[in-house]
């Protein structure tokens, strides 16, 4: 398979970048339609959910499903809510993906503001329990310092 997974974690940034998001609500279909044109790489929806369970497990990626219970009982399905994580972010520094740098200080910046929205802190951070304390809000302030700089 190549380099698929990391083009589709690349693929799965692009699209939250796009939107200026720290979120992407894009489907499987979706996912395989950019990755086919920006990556010239043909899966199957079932290579693109062991991928992405794979990012889950390995904690790259947090994922929050979405279902909507209709007035005639029936339920229906949503694309799940995708977000990078710390090792995410880190991970696409490493690949020296364009905009990864962003990506940490925005997840840093948000971390500070104790927003209660998806992502929870915790799912971005697992280490983290409740408040940030401020040895480790420090400790991440200087890696965000420390990166590498946008060309």
């Amino acid at each position: 398979m190549g380099n698929t997974k990391t083009s589709l974690l690349i693929t799965l940034f692009s699209c939250m970048t796009l939107r200026n998001s720290a979120y992407t609500k894009a489907s499987v279909n979706k996912l395989r339609e950019l990755l086919e044109k920006r990556h010239s790489k043909k899966i199957e929806r079932r290579w693109a959910f062991y991928c992405l369970a794979a990012f889950e497990a390995e904690g790259l990626i947090t994922r929050r499903v979405r279902i909507i219970n209709n007035s005639d009982g029936t339920v229906r399905q949503l694309s799940s809510m995708i977000a990078f994580t710390i090792k995410g972010a880190k991970y696409l520094i490493a690949n020296k993906v364009e905009g990864s740098i962003l990506l940490l200080k925005q997840i840093l910046a948000w971390l500070k503001g104790q927003d209660k929205r998806f992502p929870t802190s915790k799912e971005v951070h697992p280490g983290i329990t409740g408040q940030i304390c401020s040895t480790e809000r420090e400790r991440l302030e200087l890696l965000a310092l420390n990166v590498f700089t946008p060309i």
